[in-house]
């Protein structure tokens, strides 16, 4: 079977599941797009439970697509929409470019990014929920630059897609906020789930000097979580709380609020709110947290990253490109 029809099978499928028993036609359809498995990793697992927590308070006859490329993504979204399904939920950054050519043939369906989103180019049918990474990017410097001993950490990402670009650069701003002195390497695994590939990206930066490796590569980070845990340095648990899974070396968790903000879009799709607009997901607006109590520093870190918390919440630091 060659790709396209393997393609056109998948999405049919998950167009069917939706339609088990001709659902009630008063019930909208919705659907949602993930690049990985629902069933590990820490980004799209979470992402698709806040989902089907949505659709089921909504009301809505929901389906979902595991493992959707991004140069795959257009050709999901036609077939989708075609097939008169009213909201595709895409999530990650990376599907931006496939929504922005695919909506305007679409005006009926609503579609809305989860992730980061700098621009709608004023479709009126394209809407995202846009997660500050910049801001993202800049706890997370500040807190592995004031937990390192050795003034010198690592963020090791999946992809180059948008959200995992700008938060590598602010990273590397917050933690020179912190810690004007420090070194920071950086490296991408060239995946989201090579483990293996992680992991020995992770071991080789511990060994140049590295006491903190922050993960950004979704179901790899489990490779960059071992390393720390077996190489006796820190890390951090990504979007969702992880010390059961690393107890030797998760310092805290960022803890993103995907069931908030699913449920923002579900009642705005509802309530017919959607269309050109973006939603910014940051600590105000309680889009993520950390986890607390830190683990394996002192309670000095975590007063200090908070402090930075705080201030970037009253707006008393300028996180500036």
């Amino acid at each position: 079977m060659n790709m396209k029809m393997m393609l056109a099978a998948a999405v049919s499928a998950a167009i069917g599941f939706a339609s088990v028993a001709h659902a009630e036609e008063s019930k909208p359809r919705v659907a949602a797009l993930f690049t990985q498995t629902v069933t590990q990793g820490s980004w799209d697992m979470a992402g698709y439970g806040a989902f089907k927590a949505m659709a089921t308070k909504e009301g809505f006859t929901p389906s979902y697509l595991e493992h959707t490329t991004y140069e795959s993504a257009p050709s999901v979204l036609r077939q989708l929409a075609s097939d008169g399904v009213k909201l595709i939920i895409a999530h990650s950054s990376g599907y931006s470019a496939a929504i922005k050519e695919v909506a305007p043939s679409f005006p009926d369906t609503q579609f809305v990014l989860y992730s980061y989103e700098g621009s709608t180019a004023n479709l009126p049918n394209y809407s995202a929920w846009s997660v500050d990474w910049d801001e993202y990017g800049f706890v997370l410097g500040v807190l592995a630059a004031t937990a390192s001993k050795t003034g010198h950490i690592a963020v090791i990402s999946g992809e180059p897609i948008p959200s995992a670009e700008r938060t590598v650069q602010f990273i590397k701003k917050g933690a020179a906020y912190a810690n004007p002195k420090i070194v920071v390497d950086s490296a991408y695994v060239g995946s989201f789930t090579d483990v293996a590939r992680a992991k020995e990206i992770a071991t080789g930066a511990i060994a140049r000097g590295a006491d903190f490796v922050i993960p950004a590569a979704d179901t790899a980070d489990a490779g960059i979580q071992q390393a720390a845990d077996e190489e006796g340095v820190l890390t951090i648990g990504s979007y969702t709380d992880q010390s059961a899974s690393f107890p030797n070396s998760v310092m805290t968790s960022t803890v993103m609020n995907f069931d908030k903000s699913y449920a923002d879009i579900g009642k705005h799709f509802a309530d017919h709110q959607l269309g050109n607009r973006i939603i910014t997901e940051n600590l105000s607006t309680n889009g993520w947290t950390l986890k607390t109590p830190f683990a394996h520093v002192g309670k000095d870190v975590q007063d200090k990253v908070f402090k930075v918390v705080d201030e970037l919440k009253a707006g008393k630091i300028k996180i500036e490109d």
